[in-house]
């Protein structure tokens, strides 16, 4: 218990600090606060910010310079792909054009890995397909339950491909995938209606059809691409509202 709280604690700090640089509160070039400044600031002690600055220098957002402090790196040193790193883009202004590169790298990788998984897949990554899919089916519209199955089916699709490469960048793609369903959990259509294109990648994968799985897995990335521009529409509509309100 004592070390999942202090866990959650060095998250803490990672967000706090992550936010704030991803915002350009903390200016690209320049040191952060002093340590004793970040500690009061934040409520914590030493232990839990060296850790977390260690963790953002891992994610590329700092570094560490001997007698001049911790300095905030530009975006060009960054792990784009990192799930804080998107969760933090996310929140600030510019999340349609976060949204839009999760897309882009969407349409770049899967329509190819269910190509591959159609002429590659194994008994077991079927069988792993199916049970996500299934999954996907029990859950219905409880856009909570359904993230973790449909995240599965699109993980063993790029399992089944067999490109080691690919297999290779799973976390990575599994993160951007993971901020992408979280955020399409209110999606104006509903998950049932995604059901349909998640059936026809997994049909053509089963008959082992490339062609037809790669057609069908660019046609769901583009109904989903549809609803996220119209799920951002109507945050953004939201967050104007209550500027205006002042609420």
């Amino acid at each position: 218990m004592r070390k999942l709280k202090y866990r959650g604690l060095r998250q803490h700090v990672v967000d706090e600090i992550g936010q704030r640089i991803v915002t350009g509160e903390f200016a690209v070039g320049k040191p952060l606060p002093g340590e004793m400044n970040l500690c009061k600031t934040l409520g914590v002690s030493r232990t839990p910010l060296r850790e977390a600055l260690r963790e953002l220098a891992a994610k590329g957002l700092v570094v560490a310079k001997p007698k001049v402090g911790t300095l905030v790196r530009g975006e060009n040193n960054w792990n784009f792909l990192d799930e804080d790193i998107l969760a933090w883009r996310l929140k600030d202004h510019g999340s349609a054009r976060v949204i839009e590169e999760l897309y882009e790298l969407r349409h770049l990788i899967e329509p190819i890995a269910a190509s591959l998984a159609a002429k590659n897949a194994k008994q077991n990554d079927i069988a792993a397909l199916q049970k996500a899919y299934a999954k996907m089916e029990a859950a219905g519209e409880d856009g909570e339950k359904v993230t973790e199955p449909d995240l599965n089916f699109h993980r063993a699709i790029i399992a089944a491909s067999g490109n080691r490469l690919f297999s290779s960048l799973t976390h990575s793609i599994s993160a951007a995938l993971f901020i992408n369903f979280d955020f399409m959990r209110d999606t104006p259509r509903g998950h049932r209606h995604f059901m349909r294109g998640h059936k026809a990648v997994l049909d053509a994968i089963m008959k082992q059809n490339s062609a037809a799985a790669r057609v069908a897995m660019q046609a769901l990335i583009e109904d989903s691409h549809r609803d996220a521009r119209a799920v951002g529409t109507v945050s953004s509509k939201k967050t104007k509202r209550k500027a205006v309100s002042g609420r």
